[in-house]
């Protein structure tokens, strides 16, 4: 289970024939879905959602994301004063865990973008676990380097 916010950082291994990306602090266990986002710009923003028992698992296939998050209370209410920021980069070979109780929102950084998003809830059971915020309830933070 995974308690805060975490990147879970790939090996990379280079030879003549290319790169291998070895993910085995990404255990697949607990998945039983998978979906592709990809973004039409980078201006488009998709935040905030999140869920009270659901985990979601992160990856750049290509390209770069902002990826921002903030804890929810049981009561689904949100502390923006814990938001944190990541960046994923499909040349970093990162999987951003996100636990239970997280808000989450994204932005493509580089057009044609693509993020894989990995759950441990299939999509009837995500859809009733399911917590949504508005950019108007909660604005988008800007990139401020003071903010991790």
């Amino acid at each position: 289970m995974i308690n805060l916010p975490e990147i879970l950082q790939a090996a990379a291994f280079h030879d003549h024939r290319g790169v291998l990306r070895a993910f085995d602090g990404f255990s697949l266990k607990p998945i039983v879905r998978m979906y592709a986002i990809e973004s039409a710009n980078t201006n488009i923003i998709r935040a905030w959602q999140g869920h009270l028992k659901e985990c979601k698992w992160f990856y750049a296939a290509g390209g770069s994301f902002e990826v921002q998050t903030i804890p929810i209370d049981l009561s689904g209410k949100p502390d923006s004063d814990q938001l944190r920021r990541w960046i994923l980069n499909a040349a970093d070979s990162t999987v951003l865990a996100i636990p239970c109780g997280y808000l989450n929102g994204f932005k493509a950084l580089e057009e044609s973008s693509r993020l894989l998003v990995f759950s441990d809830f299939d999509l009837e059971v995500s859809k009733a676990d399911e917590i949504r915020f508005s950019l108007e309830e909660i604005p988008w933070t800007e990139f401020n380097p003071h903010i991790n």
